[in-house]
């Protein structure tokens, strides 16, 4: 096997199941070996509904992935989503040690212990913290606090929160599919490090992921993670409003329709009539204003709760470098506009772009596959995973076996056989007078009739003119 570093990733979704593996190059970057998409039932808004169909989809788009890599997948980063996963702010403090009240590296990891003592609420676990900000007694914040001088150390730390019964049930699936889940992360936590970089982090930014069942929003400032939620609303409920409009539309011919024809606002689509066909079959025909309209009416929907939870951050004014938007409901036409025209924002549609191998970019031009290429990335940090080569099955050989032996069992008589010292030819005659002496034992008719079928070969085969040296009987 070669020697590549190698890192999966696993999105399990709402609508599909995504498979990423990479290779960590020299400079850092990661090349895509390959990424893999399989329809998923059996998730709800991100949670596990129905583990039996959800380990199917994932055990068949890991022999995929493993035929395509030439590896077997054992360990892999995972990420979920949901509204079940959450942060939380949790503020605590030390006194500096140093007389001079200067802060030394002791002094944050004291601080940093305290933190690791903090519990969860009951029903939930925590999957991550990590220090947003350090301020003095002054209240001015320091972005590196060591060497400063305060006679108080005090940060804030975001725990990210996951609820047991979700997490419980998606580690059954990945046991059901024999992988081992590396590290478990939030989906909002990651989805930004495929899109932004380190300067938009720093300036204030937004990445919102829209996928089939949930949103994921994230929003960095001073180069930090301070706040991530999920909305528990994504493009497939948009594929049912469309349904509920339509009516006689198949479920896959939606996704199509939607994807072909669909637009996020209406005064930017052009007013013209839809034929819309399954096969060869022509269903109805509906005006693209109509489907323009039935689109509009929910992603704004969505986009307002966006919105929301970007004020409910604090960071809603001090996003310099706006909103990203990504994931397979970012596709939608004019849906950067919408958001654009709700938060009144910088707003942009992107793919994952940083830290990707520049010839890999081709393989990864879609927003829907954001999340796993933003996953894949974070767990390049992390370093390689385990894997094996994949062996190829022997060939079979047209070996010609050998025929079976065939044993011929000659009848044996159920009287043992007497042995002569020397062996002595015998009389006709005397053969006669040995079965008339056996009469009285114990035989068998069966062992009899053996005995004269032998008698009457011999008398057969020699003439009896000839005769025999008539010697005495053996004593049996």
């Amino acid at each position: 096997m070669d020697k590549k570093k190698y890192v999966v990733a696993i999105d399990v979704g709402t609508s599909e199941v995504v498979i990423a593996v990479g290779s960590i190059a020299d400079s850092g970057t990661v090349n895509i070996e390959t990424i893999v998409s399989e329809p998923c039932e059996g998730m709800q808004a991100g949670l596990v509904d129905n583990s039996q169909m959800v380990t199917e989809s994932l055990r068949r788009a890991r022999a995929r992935a493993e035929q395509q890599a030439g590896i077997v997948i054992t360990d892999a980063d995972v990420t979920i989503s949901g509204k079940f996963v959450r942060c939380a702010h949790y503020t605590d403090h030390v006194f500096v040690e140093d007389k001079e009240a200067c802060i030394s590296q002791r002094d944050v990891n004291a601080l940093c212990e305290r933190m690791r003592s903090v519990k969860s609420a009951d029903g939930e676990v925590i999957m991550d913290y990590y220090p947003v900000t350090y301020k003095g007694t002054s209240g001015v914040e320091m972005k590196n606090p060591v060497g400063c001088y305060s006679p108080q150390l005090s940060s804030t730390y975001n725990f990210i929160l996951c609820e047991h019964t979700a997490k419980d049930r998606l580690l059954r699936v990945f046991m059901g599919a024999g992988i081992k889940i590396r590290n478990l992360y939030a989906g909002a936590a990651v989805i930004g490090e495929s899109v932004i970089n380190s300067d938009e982090k720093e300036e204030g930014v937004a990445v919102v992921d829209i996928g089939s069942g949930v949103t994921d929003v994230a929003v960095y400032y001073g180069g930090v993670l301070r706040y991530i939620a999920t909305i528990p609303m994504g493009g497939a409920v948009v594929n049912s409003d469309i349904r509920a409009y339509a009516g006689t539309i198949p479920a896959k011919t939606v996704e199509t329709l939607k994807r072909r024809y669909g637009s996020a606002m209406v005064e930017l689509t052009p007013d013209e009539k839809i034929e819309i066909h399954s096969g060869s079959r022509a269903i109805k025909p509906i005006q693209r204003l109509n489907l323009a309209t039935v689109i509009e009416a929910r992603m704004s929907e969505i986009a307002e709760y966006v919105w929301s939870e970007i004020r409910e951050s604090g960071y809603a004014k001090k996003l310099a470098a706006g909103i990203v938007l990504t994931g397979g409901g970012a596709a939608l036409d004019h849906i950067a506009d919408l958001f654009q025209k709700i938060t009144s924002q910088e707003v942009r549609v992107s793919c994952a772009e940083m830290g990707v191998a520049t010839e890999a970019l081709d393989k990864v031009s879609s927003p829907n596959l954001t999340m796993a290429i933003s996953l894949l990335l974070s767990g390049a940090k992390e370093g390689a995973c385990p894997v094996r080569e994949l062996q190829s099955p022997a060939p079979i050989k047209n070996e010609v076996k050998p025929a079976p032996e065939v044993k011929v069992v000659e009848p044996t008589p159920s009287v043992q056989t007497p042995v002569s010292e020397p062996e002595t030819e015998k009389d006709n005659d005397n053969w006669d007078d040995e079965i008339e002496d056996e009469e009285d034992d114990d035989v068998t008719p069966k062992s009899r009739g053996i005995w004269s079928w032998f008698k009457n070969k011999i008398d057969g085969a020699f003439n009896p003119d000839e005769g025999l040296d008539n010697g005495d009987d053996e004593e049996y």
